[in-house]
């Protein structure tokens, strides 16, 4: 399925599967090219940096850093779009038995 897909083509995404261990790290990085995923953690990402504290420690200025959000979750039927590029099919083929990808 993954070789017939071109560059470029947009493909639909869904988690049959939960994934574990490794896989679930390739499946969040995997979602995080749906562009909504992409906007929203931008955009929380913006927040950190204009809310960024910083306090003296030492006689020092010194950053104290939020924790980024989990935006991105892998669970069970979560769906999600993208554009197929060619040198990801490696990283589908690793978590082809909890991922399912159709053409959009």
């Amino acid at each position: 399925m993954l070789e017939s897909l071109k560059a470029g083509q947009k493909v639909v995404c869904t988690i049959t599967k939960e994934p574990r261990g490794d896989a679930r790290d390739t499946v969040m990085r995997l979602m995080r090219f749906d562009p909504d995923h992409k906007r929203a953690l931008k955009k929380a990402q913006e927040h950190r940096d204009a809310t960024l504290i910083i306090r003296s420690r030492g006689g020092r200025p010194w950053a104290k850093r939020v924790k980024s959000s989990k935006i991105v979750i892998p669970n069970l039927g979560t769906t999600w779009n993208m554009i197929w590029f060619p040198h990801i099919a490696p990283d589908f083929k690793s978590v082809a038995s909890c991922v399912e990808v159709k053409p959009a």
